[in-house]
């Protein structure tokens, strides 16, 4: 965990028990909070995570303001080319993406109608394509990924917010948020939303870092998954379960074992915790040579020969983790009841 000092400008105004009103959490709403940890952006910058003790929820505080966030969400964040990283990790990705999109429209109708929420580059929703005959869409933010999702064939884009698309309420038979639920102001509002927009015996895919999950616990500020100030909050699984089954929904599925995030994550954290700065392997993956030039001779060869010796032990941690039902990053699926 970072040792520098959070400056004061960021410190949250809470005490001991946290019991202050400021502290709210943005999940709950419940203003009881405990320190959980201190952390650093990729640029250095100090922030403060703090944890619900209502919930679990682990959420920065203060909240980010607008200024940060456009910084945080700049081009280099999307990648420095038409892909987000090299070649190697985009098919290594790629494989990851089609292997989800063929589990998730098992038992789907041709022409089923099928929504990805922070769709990105369109990664997955061209693979939804590969795997049948669906009616597309997506939703995200202006700005490199949504240009590149914009070029899919056959997709319906819808640019800005889940809230701003006006989507029709019982629409999609499957909606999907892979890695978005996290940057997400109002999760439970979202929550609520999505639920409305799901047919009977529609499905709901979520895939989200886990707080509860040795990663995080072992890391804490350096936890590779954190990943501030983009991830406004981390939500406990199982209050994402409790929540979408008060409103009828049924979890039919849960992964614990990611390969694509959760055997990274291992190598990563620790590489954080050895290194003062932060995601340095995996921004020069993205070819971000503009961001934290190497020191020295080989510094990028360095992170990587040592990613390669602690591979196998990560692996082996990732396995442990998915048994323990503690992996690092969550998936479930939950499906709308039908009408009676």
């Amino acid at each position: 965990m970072s040792t520098e000092s959070v400056p004061e400008s960021r410190s949250p105004r809470i005490g001991s028990h946290a019991n202050s009103s400021d502290a709210r959490c943005p999940f709950c709403a419940e203003m009881v909070a405990t320190s959980w940890c201190r952390t650093r952006d990729e640029a250095g910058t100090s922030y403060h995570v703090c944890m619900c003790e209502a919930c679990g929820t682990a959420f920065l505080w203060p909240a980010p303001g607008e200024a940060e966030l456009i910084r945080a969400y700049a081009s280099d964040y999307y990648g420095a080319g038409e892909t987000k990283f090299n070649p190697i990790v985009e098919r290594f990705r790629n494989c990851f993406s089609k292997s989800r999109a063929r589990h998730l429209t098992r038992g789907l109708k041709a022409g089923a109608r099928i929504l990805d929420v922070g769709c990105g580059d369109g990664r997955l929703l061209r693979n939804f394509q590969q795997a049948g005959r669906y009616e597309l869409h997506g939703i995200e933010l202006p700005g490199r990924a949504a240009e590149r999702a914009g070029r899919i064939p056959g997709m319906q884009l819808h640019i800005g917010t889940l809230e701003a698309a006006g989507l029709p309420d019982a629409f999609f038979d499957l909606v999907t948020l892979v890695h978005v639920f996290e940057h997400l102001p109002a999760p439970r509002a979202t929550l609520d939303h999505l639920a409305n927009l799901m047919r009977p015996g529609g499905r709901l895919f979520l895939a989200f870092p886990n707080i509860t999950s040795w990663q995080a616990r072992a890391y804490r500020g350096d936890w590779f998954h954190l990943d501030p100030p983009r991830h406004l909050s981390l939500v406990p699984p199982r209050m994402v379960v409790a929540h979408l089954e008060s409103k009828g929904f049924r979890l039919v599925r849960e992964d614990h074992l990611c390969l694509e995030q959760n055997t990274f994550g291992w190598i990563q954290s620790l590489l954080n915790r050895c290194d003062r700065r932060r995601n340095f392997l995996y921004e020069r993956l993205k070819g971000n040579r503009s961001y934290l030039p190497a020191r020295g001779i080989g510094s990028v060869s360095i992170h990587a020969a040592f990613g390669g010796l602690v591979f196998v032990p990560a692996i082996f941690l990732d396995f442990a983790s998915a048994v323990a039902r503690a992996g690092a990053t969550i998936e479930l699926t939950f499906q709308r009841p039908t009408a009676t």
